[in-house]
């Protein structure tokens, strides 16, 4: 099949996009919503910053009112409406994007998405995996690709452990009240009531998040994991390690835009072909999109960028054995032309 590439002008949009959205996240300003409002006890005034976090209404204390202060909060007033007509240019250029073809995200996975953000989900290393980074690759690699392969109820999240070494920050708020803000989840209660959940599901099961790690060595005793930087506990997943060494920062196109961190597609794909070989009797249908994922993706790489399919395949056949045995039972459910890399 012949790949079928996006024009110039809508890869320079994208582009535009992508560095309107990391100015955004650095800055911090269209990121976090709220107002300034004072309160008056006996003579004196003094003055609040308030946001609202799920059914919660957080208030930091600024102090008390002084010209200083009331200054301070007109220059923050005024980067608030800078920020907001940012937000604005951003949205016009997903609308660019949206009727040039790429693909988009359904309004309440954005939302999900956009708080997530916020919170400082994906700045501090957390990655969107499985479908939902599937819908990235578009725009990243410039061409279409088939969209039948990506729909999903579900959003995952992964982060390694390791992440945390050396790093003070954490999300603002944790992962649980991030998605609250988005709408109503609902906690799912693991099958060890002494373990700790790891997954929500809003009340209607139609959007579902999990939280991944990497499960490395043996199975442990606990089925979660802590990710202190995120506040919450992650499920350990075989062979999600190799998903993670690389990422890359990508754009979800919902609203004005909203910045995640996705694997680099080269190794999305090869891990696919492994899942696709883990997958539990039954879910035929799951194995099919697995292998559809990893195939569209395999005939852009290997076409435009096939040192970069080289490079992420060596370092999964030297993982060991069992890696290239899963592997290459997928490879041999690919077009012939396309399993002479591999072997």
């Amino acid at each position: 099949m012949a790949i079928e590439y996006y024009n110039a002008q809508l890869h320079a949009v994208n582009a535009e996009l992508m560095e309107q959205l990391q100015i955004a996240e650095i800055e911090q300003l269209a990121e976090h919503e709220g107002t300034f409002g004072p309160k008056t006890v006996g003579a004196k005034t003094y003055w609040y910053f308030r946001r609202r976090v799920g059914d919660r209404v957080i208030e930091r204390y600024l102090g008390p009112e002084t010209p200083e202060l009331l200054k301070h909060i007109e220059t923050q007033r005024a980067e608030a409406a800078g920020a907001k007509q940012a937000s604005r240019t951003r949205s016009q250029l997903v609308q660019q994007l949206r009727a040039g073809g790429y693909p988009t995200t359904d309004p309440r996975t954005g939302r999900v998405l956009r708080e997530l953000a916020r919170a400082g989900v994906f700045r501090l290393n957390g990655m969107l995996v499985s479908t939902h980074a599937f819908r990235c690759y578009p725009a990243l690699l410039g061409v279409r690709l088939n969209m039948s392969l990506a729909v999903t109820l579900d959003v995952d999240i992964a982060q390694d452990t390791s992440v945390s070494l050396g790093i003070t920050d954490t999300v603002d708020p944790a992962l649980a009240d991030a998605l609250k803000t988005a709408e109503e989840f609902i906690e799912v209660p693991p099958l060890n009531r002494k373990a700790r959940s790891s997954s929500w599901h809003t009340p209607d099961r139609a959007l579902r998040v999990d939280l991944l790690t990497p499960l490395v060595g043996k199975p442990k005793a606990v089925s979660a994991v802590e990710l202190p930087l995120l506040g919450a506990h992650a499920k350990p997943v075989r062979f999600l390690d190799f998903l993670m060494v690389e990422t890359v920062r990508a754009a979800v196109l919902t609203g004005s835009g909203v910045l995640v961190r996705v694997p680099t597609p080269e190794r999305y794909a090869l891990h696919k072909l492994i899942v696709a070989q883990r997958r539990e009797k039954g879910t035929q249908a799951k194995v099919t999109k697995d292998l559809g994922q990893a195939q569209a993706l395999l005939e852009v790489l290997l076409e435009d960028r096939p040192d970069d399919v080289e490079d992420a395949w060596t370092d999964l056949v030297d993982r060991g054995r069992k890696w290239k045995a899963e592997a290459m039972k997928s490879v041999r459910r690919l077009p012939k032309p396309m399993q002479e890399p591999f072997h």
